[in-house]
């Protein structure tokens, strides 16, 4: 095959014209190294195929140019023993090539600036029936936990072209419909009525369950309740739902309330304790239900609470204080004793094991496993909390029966219940559902299906059930319809409601709301005015938060943070909070940005964070305290700011052990400025890992790489974008010395975050290349419009899109690069209002 593909690349070469139509500086070169061989005088192989073209929309073709690229990138060809090109000729026709490959995939997909029939993705859904039915999803019982991942396309699974519905998924599709109407409608009071349940500590300090634990030093009882320094105490048993046997508190699925009841004495140096209330024995996997700090003083204990979903696992609750302090120590002399004693006994020296035994005691070495450490003895110096009680309430219902109860049978429970109420419930529901007015024929269909019900004797809210689920497996309902124009020649002018939802799927990734509807309604959203005046009451809205979710999420990638577990023998303070920490700081920072509206250029570098406590620790920054994210600003001896100093970067950049530079290169590449490098060739794989006896660093083992002339092309454009960012680690530690793998001790190669951009300009450290981002500020406006857009239409960008794309970055440039202006400026093209 490669032997063929490449006679008919080089034959091809032998018409001078046809060569000629090539840029100038791939062409000449074409002819001096391939023509002699691959000519028509002499076609290897005895193949003429001088026919290969510039069409890369030509299967064939394409296939043959992918074959010609990877056998250059690979120095396949030309073969050993001839002249070889330059290193610049190679990524020259490397990118020409990729770049004809890329123009003819968005050809094909192109929509020519339409919006296809799009399918609502999941997240869309999953907001727009809790919205629709006013409706919260306990664990496990989301659309999201049933629905499969959506398909992506450029970057978002908001793309019409890779939303495909096949006959697997409307399977799906229609058991979720038929869960949600399950839950919509209810018959009866609930199973399970609210409950309270209280743990009294004050009771509990005298059964026989804690008895073991207060001797210890770190647990006590006290007036009222407990005392706890160091370890856990657990509900043994003694809290559970009403009429159950087992120690569940959660017998359904649903949102309970829990509730701890303390006080505290700070340590010593201030320290206030810190709580962890989880599920499940002390000893079994811990799912955590709340952490917070305790600060009310020991004689005004103060309630914390926190209102969540549970499922129905079976488990007792635990409280442990994090940070405890370590009261006992090792028994190792002990443990010598004894050790001792039993090589003695056997040789039957029974004098020699009482007179050691003996020892044993004197020095204080009672126990099997440790014995209180004499310097902590006095325990008033350290942190302690007061457990007054522990309280459940649950299950919660807003009201019952549901809103979406009384919402859909709007005539209450003594209604007449027959089809002309049927026919009132969904000539009510179905504008709502599917997002425009509907014809009085629309709602036959779904009457016949009500009707053939109640004549099978169901009851009428199983009937009504069963019509519900109908209308939500419609395709009117999945699919965000906008229909063609009679003469598909031409761009149609979208009507108010398809706006409304254009907006809303936009900014909410949901159905419109009642605001929206009513200006619909009164043809208000044709009016750009009135457009911008929406945009900024939705951005107020918290439904704006989905905004975040949808587009930032993707955008930034933070799905990929956690791909891959740092190795923890090496990085022993990366923990679970720290994990959950990396992933919603680049999140946070985008919100905060959104919400204040500052700079998007803050993202390439910024003078504030947006941290939690637990960042602020890993990041050497003081006086931040709680869970709770906040702006900070960034003290002046810090090198964090901006995207590219998150240590979640870092961490999507690296296997675990070592950081990989090229990850961290194609995603500066991608996220800042959507500027995707070219695929490698195959079989090109990664810098491989040190082989035993290596102490080569990352850096000096891909600039090796680089010296093979098959691979020099696309790295050397690339990874100066990821060695940029050396000083950082696995975890997004800053270091000045290499670690991970081999690397130990004192003697630790220095880190050099040095390189030269593809543009020429050259940097020493990662501020410099920072600096060097920032003065790219055009590049990357550019980039966030292109992404922006995509997301916002959910269809690739057309070449009839440049002006849109254009004004929108002219006009973030003006407005101070909020992200504000930029929504709007969207909001207000032509592309966004037509079809």
């Amino acid at each position: 095959m490669t032997t063929r593909v490449l006679l008919v690349f080089f034959a091809s070469l032998a018409t001078p014209a046809w060569a000629d139509s090539y840029p100038a500086e791939i062409s000449p070169i074409l002819k001096q190294y391939c023509l002699d061989c691959h000519g028509p005088d002499l076609a290897e192989g005895n193949l003429r195929v001088d026919q290969l073209t510039q069409d890369f929309s030509d299967r064939d073709n394409a296939l043959a140019w992918i074959e010609v690229r990877n056998q250059i990138n690979l120095g396949q060809m030309p073969p050993d023993g001839e002249p070889k090109p330059s290193v610049k000729w190679v990524e020259s026709t490397s990118k020409w090539i990729a770049a004809g490959l890329r123009e003819a995939e968005r050809n094909r997909t192109s929509t020519d600036g339409r919006i296809l029939l799009r399918r609502m993705n999941r997240h869309e859904y999953t907001n727009t029936i809790a919205d629709l039915l006013a409706m919260k999803f306990p664990t496990g019982e989301s659309p999201l936990d049933v629905l499969p991942p959506d398909g992506t396309a450029e970057g978002f699974d908001k793309v019409s072209t890779a939303l495909l519905l096949d006959p697997s998924l409307m399977s799906h599709y229609y058991e979720v419909a038929r869960r949600i109407a399950d839950r919509a409608i209810v018959d009866g009071p609930p199973k399970f009525p609210t409950a309270t349940m209280r743990l009294e500590y004050e009771e509990m300090a005298d059964s026989v369950a804690i008895g073991y634990l207060v001797t210890r030093l770190g647990m006590k009882t006290v007036p009222g309740g407990l005392q706890l320094i160091e370890g856990s105490t657990r509900s043994f048993g003694m809290l559970r739902y009403p009429g159950r046997r087992d120690n569940n508190v959660a017998p359904v699925n649903g949102y309970y309330r829990f509730t701890i009841r303390a006080a505290a004495h700070p340590g010593a140096d201030g320290t206030v304790p810190r709580l962890r209330l989880s599920h499940s024995h002390p000893d079994d996997n811990m799912r955590t239900i709340m952490e917070f700090d305790v600060k009310a003083p020991w004689d005004k204990p103060k309630e914390y609470t926190v209102v969540v979903p549970r499922d129905t696992l079976g488990g007792e609750l635990n409280i442990r204080i994090l940070n405890e302090t370590k009261l006992y120590m090792g028994q190792r002399p002990g443990e010598n004793f004894m050790r001792r004693n039993g090589e003695i006994g056997k040789q039957g020296n029974f004098a020699e094991t009482l007179r050691l035994k003996g020892r044993k005691i004197a020095e204080g070495w009672g126990g099997d496993r440790s014995t209180p450490d004499p310097e902590k003895l006095d325990i008033t110096q350290f942190p302690r909390v007061f457990l007054d009680y522990l309280e459940v309430e649950g299950p919660l219902y807003d009201q019952w029966p549901p809103k979406s109860h009384t919402t859909l049978l709007f005539r209450g429970e003594d209604a007449r219940e027959d089809m002309e109420y049927a026919r009132e419930i969904f000539r009510r529901f179905l504008p709502r559902a599917w997002r425009r007015p509907i014809r009085e024929a629309e709602i036959e269909p779904i009457l016949r299906v009500v009707k053939t019900e109640l004549e099978h004797e169901e009851t009428f809210h199983e009937a009504i059930r069963v019509g519900l689920a109908a209308a939500l497996t419609s395709p009117k309902f999945l699919y965000l319809v906008e229909p063609q124009s009679t003469d598909a020649r031409q761009f149609r002018e979208l009507n108010d409601y398809e706006i409304a939802s254009r907006l809303s799927y936009f900014l909410w990734s949901s159905m419109p709301d009642k605001e929206l509807f009513k200006a619909a309604k009164a043809g208000d959203l044709t009016d750009p005015a009135k457009r911008t005046a929406q945009v900024d009451r939705m951005l107020a809205d918290p439904k704006a938060n989905r905004f975040v979710e949808g587009f930032a999420r993707q955008w930034l990638r933070t799905e990929t943070f956690l791909n891959f577990t740092p190795d923890q023998y090496l990085y022993r303070e990366y923990d679970d909070r720290l994990a959950d920490a990396v992933v919603q700081e680049p999140l946070e920072f985008f919100r905060t940005i959104m919400q204040n509206d500052l700079s998007a250029l803050n993202f390439l570098d910024s003078d504030f964070l947006v941290i939690n406590d637990r960042l602020a620790e890993h990041y050497g920054i003081e006086g931040v305290e709680g869970e709770e994210f906040r702006t900070v600003n960034l003290p002046a001896n810090s090198r964090r700011g901006g995207l590219l100093a998150m240590a979640g970067v870092h961490q999507a950049g690296s296997d675990g052990i070592r950081t990989k530079p090229v990850s961290r290169a194609v995603y500066v590449r991608e996220v800042l400025f959507n500027d995707p490098p070219d695929p490698p060739p195959p079989n090109a794989g990664e810098v491989e890992p040190n082989i035993k006896g290596e102490r080569l660093t990352v850096r000096e083992r891909l600039l090796q790489h680089q010296e093979i002339e098959a691979c020099a092309a696309c790295h050397r454009s690339l990874d100066p974008y990821g060695l940029a960012l050396e000083n950082f680690n696995v975890i997004g530690a800053w270091r000045e010395s290499q670690d991970g793998e081999n690397f130990r001790g004192n003697n630790r190669p220095t880190i050099d975050a040095s390189g030269r951009l593809p543009n020429g300009t050259d940097f020493g450290n990662f501020e410099e290349f920072r600096q060097l981002l920032r003065s790219q500020d055009d590049r990357f406006r550019r980039a966030l419009a292109e992404k922006l857009f995509v997301y916002a239409l959910g269809r690739a960008i057309e070449p009839t899109d440049d002006p849109a794309i254009s004004k929108a970055v002219s006009d973030l440039k003006a407005n101070g690069d909020t992200f504000r202006s930029l929504i709007q400026s969207l909001v207000n093209s032509k592309a966004f209002v037509t079809k």
